[in-house]
C-alpha cells in the first residue's frame, strides 16, 4: 500500500503539487486547506506525516489523506450517532456501507468502537428488551425486532427468557388500552378486533382471551351506533336494491359489523 512507502514523522514530498494554505485544529481532527479544497485529517495522521512542517503534498500523500478522510468522516459519523442512542454492530455496519468503504476500513472502525466500548451487542440487547417490555411488545415481537437489528440468537437467548406472567401482564395492559379507545364498533366486533390485534401483536389466543375476560366492553351506545349503521346501509343499498334483496344486503352488512340479528329486526321495525 502507499502508506508503506511513507516513513513515520520523516515524510518528504517528491514535489509540492498541493500547497497547504492554512491548517485549522479541532478537538479530534484537523482541517488542512489547500488551494481549491480542504481535507479532514486525523490527529494521528497529522503528527504521523509531520504536516505542520510541510509546505504541501505530492500525489502519494494526497491520495493517502483523501482515502483516510473517508474513513475519518465515517468514523466520526458513528461517534455522533452513538452519542445520541445505542446501536447494534449490525446497524453501524449498515451505516458504514453508505460510505462505500472497503471491508478493512469498516472492520477497523468497528474494532475501534468496540475498544472504546461504544458498541456492545449484549448491552444493546438488554437495553432494548427493557424498553420493548415497557412498550408492551410481546416476547415474539421482541425476538423478531432483535433479530432484524442484527443481534445473534445466542445473545438474545442469554438476555431474554419467556415469562408467562409477564406476557399476560403486558397483554392485559394492551387490552385495556385498546378497550379505552373510542371506536365505532359493535360489542361483538370490538371483541373480535381486540383479540385479532392482540394475537397479531404476538400474544397467544389464550393470553388474549384471558385479557378480554378482565375488561368491560362499553356497549352503552350500541343502540345508537346500530341505528346510524342501519341508516347508512339503507341509504347505500336502496339506490340499487329493493324489497328482499335490499333487506338481505342490509342484514348482511350489519351482521358483518357484529350486530345481533334480533337487534337489527327491532331497528328495521322502527324504520317501517
Amino acid at each position: 500500500m502507499l502508506k508503506d512507502i511513507l516513513k513515520l514523522n520523516n515524510y518528504i514530498p517528491k514535489e509540492i503539487k498541493y500547497r497547504i494554505k492554512k491548517i485549522k485544529t479541532f478537538d479530534d481532527y484537523i482541517y488542512v486547506y489547500l488551494d481549491e479544497e480542504k481535507i479532514e485529517v486525523s490527529l494521528e495522521n497529522y503528527f504521523k506525516y509531520g504536516l505542520s512542517k510541510l509546505e504541501g503534498f505530492d500525489d502519494e500523500l494526497y491520495e493517502i489523506l483523501k482515502e483516510e478522510e473517508i474513513y475519518l468522516k465515517a468514523y466520526r459519523s458513528c461517534i455522533r450517532k452513538l452519542s445520541i442512542k445505542d446501536y447494534s454492530i449490525y446497524q453501524i455496519r449498515n451505516h458504514l456501507n453508505k460510505y462505500e468503504l472497503n471491508d478493512d476500513y469498516i472492520n477497523r472502525i468497528i474494532d475501534k468502537l468496540l475498544e472504546l466500548k461504544l458498541l456492545d451487542d449484549n448491552k444493546y440487547c438488554l437495553s432494548r428488551i427493557n424498553y420493548l417490555n415497557k412498550q408492551l411488545y410481546s416476547y415474539k415481537q421482541i425476538v423478531n425486532k432483535l433479530v432484524k437489528e442484527g443481534i445473534s440468537k445466542d445473545i438474545i437467548d442469554d438476555n431474554l427468557v419467556y415469562d408467562s406472567s409477564l406476557e399476560q401482564n403486558k397483554c392485559d395492559q394492551l387490552c385495556n388500552k385498546l378497550n379505552s379507545k373510542s371506536v365505532r364498533r359493535s360489542r361483538n366486533s370490538q371483541i373480535k378486533y381486540m383479540i385479532s390485534k392482540l394475537v397479531n401483536n404476538g400474544f397467544s389466543y389464550g393470553e388474549a382471551k384471558n385479557a378480554l375476560d378482565k375488561v368491560t366492553i362499553n356497549s352503552d351506545n350500541e343502540d345508537i351506533l346500530l341505528r346510524k349503521e342501519y341508516e347508512k346501509a339503507l341509504k347505500k343499498y336502496s339506490r340499487k336494491y329493493n324489497d328482499y334483496e335490499l333487506k338481505n344486503k342490509i342484514y348482511t352488512y350489519l351482521m358483518n359489523k357484529g350486530f345481533n340479528i334480533d337487534d337489527i329486526k327491532k331497528v328495521e321495525v322502527e324504520n317501517g
